[in-house]
């Protein structure tokens, strides 16, 4: 008994060596088209490592894609802004890991500018494609930054992703409400043992789906969301992630591309190639406005690639689209396609998210009214403690005032600031509540 005990741990202990050798050797030729493959998003390694788990995960990736565009394309156009609440969960072993408030405020309104196609660069776009550009008409709003002091590191490994990032017990953060709230975890990520490169953030696909088999909709909801190197969270973030010498230029759109992938988009070449990589362009993202592309661009911003040339039709690589693998300098478009296959989930895999646009779970604990306001707003609470600490900021995550807390209601003179959008945080006992408030003139 004992010697089959140990020929048994011998095959598990093989089984994981392979497995996890198979994920970095496909690492490594899948982004093979840069001299030096550093930079990458993790979304293929969730399909490959839970296809050698669960066999026909892959191909049931895929039809869930497929089916959200079919609901997309048959469901009439709903044009309600669909609001999505927001956790980031902040989990640092350096103070350097500790990212500053002002970096999650910036981050969060980079990925609402992308989302409402209202970022700065958005006009950068060449005239073949300006018409696809399409405003998502989807928000996302901070309600809690979670900060968590760990001595664990979270790394792509030979048995898995880094999802320990998302467990208390394994020196992460549990996740809060992942079927109401979008979670977010910080953190940073381990390069890659052996070969080098680096994941910048991973995001799991919608699961549930009646076509998904027994089995294969891992992970378990606790572990549904993004993960984010903490040197790629924010636009003004002042970490700088370098690896083999070369540089990320990092704007923010890390996240949207990961935030893409959790609302059901895949990459913009297909993810097609098999396993070591290769052309894509017999492949297909699921979106029908998104032009054959037979390779995830390298980075950079290269406007004459064109990895399939087409009888017909035929078109540049789009790397102006957040689901490439261009530089995040020259990211700045979902298309229409795109945009409703996002909404498609919202309103059915993931539509506890927004389901009766959801009363927050912070209003419990405060209110702020009224909202829009002009000259004043009255802040609210059901309970204050020594420890509170309210702070107003702008969009840009600068702290603007100081509030002085004189009871359960509190009063705070706006009437020197300029019309916008604001935010007002709420921290106590190591937790962060925030809520947005709108100035008007």
């Amino acid at each position: 008994m004992e010697k089959l005990d140990l020929k048994m741990k011998n095959k598990v202990m093989k089984r994981n060596l392979y497995l996890g050798y198979l994920i970095m050797l496909s690492s490594f030729f899948s982004y093979g088209q840069a001299p030096n493959p550093v930079f990458y998003c993790g979304y293929d390694e969730v399909i490959k490592y839970n296809e050698l788990q669960f066999p026909g995960y892959a191909s049931s990736v895929k039809d869930a894609f497929r089916q959200a565009k079919d609901m997309a394309k048959s469901a009439a156009r709903n044009t309600d802004i669909l609001k999505v609440n927001v956790v980031v969960h902040i989990v640092h072993k350096e103070n350097s890991e500790n990212l500053h408030d002002s970096i999650i405020q910036n981050q969060m309104g980079v990925l609402n500018q992308a989302f409402r196609l209202q970022n700065e660069n958005r006009d950068d776009i060449r005239d073949i494609f300006k018409d696809l550009q399409t405003d998502a008409q989807i928000e996302f709003e901070l309600q809690e930054v979670i900060r968590v002091k760990t001595n664990a590191n979270f790394a792509l490994t030979l048995t898995g992703l880094p999802d320990a990032v998302k467990q208390k017990s394994r020196g992460g953060s549990d996740a809060i409400s992942p079927e109401k709230v979008l979670n977010i975890w910080v953190c940073k990520i381990q390069p890659i043992p052996f070969i080098g490169g680096q994941i910048l953030g991973y995001a799991y696909p919608p699961a549930g789906l009646a076509n998904w088999p027994d089995g294969a909709s891992a992970p378990s909801p606790a572990l549904d969301g993004v993960v984010i190197d903490f040197r790629v969270f924010g636009a003004n973030n002042p970490n700088k992630l370098t690896v083999n010498g070369q540089s990320h230029d990092a704007k923010g759109r890390t996240t949207v591309h990961e935030v893409g992938h959790y609302l059901g988009l895949r990459h913009i070449w297909g993810d097609g190639g098999g396993i070591f990589g290769g052309n894509s362009c017999g492949e297909d993202d699921g979106i029908e406005d998104t032009p054959n592309q037979g390779a995830q661009s390298p980075g950079g911003c290269d406007t004459l690639a064109n990895t399939c040339i087409d009888a017909q039709n035929d078109l540049p690589d789009m790397v102006e689209n957040y689901m490439d693998y261009s530089g995040e300098n020259c990211q700045n478009t979902f298309t229409e396609d795109q945009v409703r296959v996002m909404r498609s989930v919202l309103l059915n895999q993931r539509s506890t998210l927004v389901s009766s646009l959801q009363q927050s779970y912070v209003e419990s604990a405060w209110t702020i009214f009224p909202n829009p306001a002009k000259d004043r707003l009255d802040i609210r609470f059901s309970d204050i403690l020594e420890s509170t600490v309210i702070q107003l900021s702008n969009m840009t995550g600068t702290m603007i005032k100081n509030i002085d807390v004189s009871g359960t209601t509190t009063s705070v003179d706006i009437s020197d600031l300029p019309a916008g959008l604001y935010f007002i945080s709420y921290q106590t006992l190591g937790k962060k509540l925030i809520q947005k408030v709108i100035i008007h003139e």
